[in-house]
């Protein structure tokens, strides 16, 4: 991968993608050509009210925007070491999660709801925009667009990202699990790549894409990981109780039913070793509830947001 992981906003039932496109080698470039307007950021003479709403929340993202603050501390814990991030290193991102997860918290859900019902209504068009989200991300040209389901999908799982990424395993030296999994995965996409540096994760996590544009299927037994499946219950339990519009929820991941069906599938283990044998789960999705997408910050986003505070 491109010198390092960006880590994109989660939702649903994962809180952290590897990506390999728009890593932090160029982090000073960026420190230095941080857009100064609206109209800067989006190349645009006049900002509409879509996306000035989005350039406030860059600027002053709040305690409610979860990843947005964890990219932040990642960023400027590379900045202060003076070294060069490596491909395939996970050291920069642990030693971000872990001074993010000890800083205080405080969002209340009465507060964030505010945030992303008013991202909905007035970002309308904007979240009327279709994606395939099995796509690579460097496709995705409406810029504008892309920020908005990324912008509303960061403060709407805010609480729930606090909660996924913190949370330990206390049966395996207190780690945290969301570090476990993207581990795990982090070596499955490195051995199976043959740690090619373009590699690039879908958002949707169902594929990784080489740099020579073949796509190579995440294996299903990932989504039967104790790790994995930990977060999902959090992302889960929160979405079924907070809904967000049925027409976003469509254009993302279809319905709660079939994100469960597909992301939580129901499996069976080898008693005693805790070995994954098969995924039981024989649903077919639609193509629409085939492609939720699990990670819809680009790295362009993620470079202003760390940048803006």
């Amino acid at each position: 991968m491109k010198l390092q992981y960006l880590l994109f906003a989660l939702f649903t039932v994962f809180v952290i993608q590897v990506q390999a496109n728009g890593g932090y080698d160029d982090y000073e470039q960026w420190e230095h050509n941080f857009p100064d307007t609206c109209q800067e950021l989006f190349k645009t003479e006049h900002c509409n009210e879509c996306q000035s709403l989005m350039w406030n929340h860059f600027k002053n993202p709040g305690q409610c925007a979860t990843a947005f603050n964890l990219g932040r501390d990642i960023f400027e814990i590379i900045k202060d070491s003076g070294e060069e991030p490596k491909p395939y290193d996970l050291t920069f991102f642990k030693k971000g999660l872990n001074k993010y997860c000890h800083e205080e918290f405080h969002c209340s859900q009465d507060k964030v709801e505010k945030i992303y019902n008013n991202i909905q209504k007035v970002c309308k068009h904007e979240l009327s925009v279709k994606f395939d989200w099995s796509d690579n991300p460097e496709n995705f040209k409406n810029i504008t667009a892309y920020a908005a389901y990324g912008t509303l999908l960061t403060y709407y799982t805010g609480i729930p990202a606090r909660e996924a990424l913190c949370t330990k395993n206390k049966h395996n030296n207190g780690d945290f699990y969301s570090f476990e999994f993207i581990e795990k995965l982090t070596q499955w996409v490195k051995n199976e790549t043959n740690a090619d540096p373009k590699a690039v994760v879908t958002h949707d996590l169902k594929f990784v894409i080489k740099g020579n544009g073949k796509k190579v299927r995440v294996p299903k037994s990932f989504f039967c990981d104790p790790c994995w499946r930990k977060i999902a219950h959090i992302y889960g339990d929160y979405i079924k109780d907070h809904r967000l519009k049925k027409s976003v929820e469509k254009n993302i991941w279809g319905s709660c039913h079939d994100l469960e069906k597909l992301y939580l599938p129901h499996c069976t283990y080898k008693r005693g070793l805790g070995e994954i044998l098969k995924d039981r789960s024989d649903s077919k999705l639609s193509e629409r509830n085939a492609n939720p997408a699990f990670g819809v910050l680009s790295h362009r986003m993620n470079k202003l947001h760390s940048l803006a505070i």
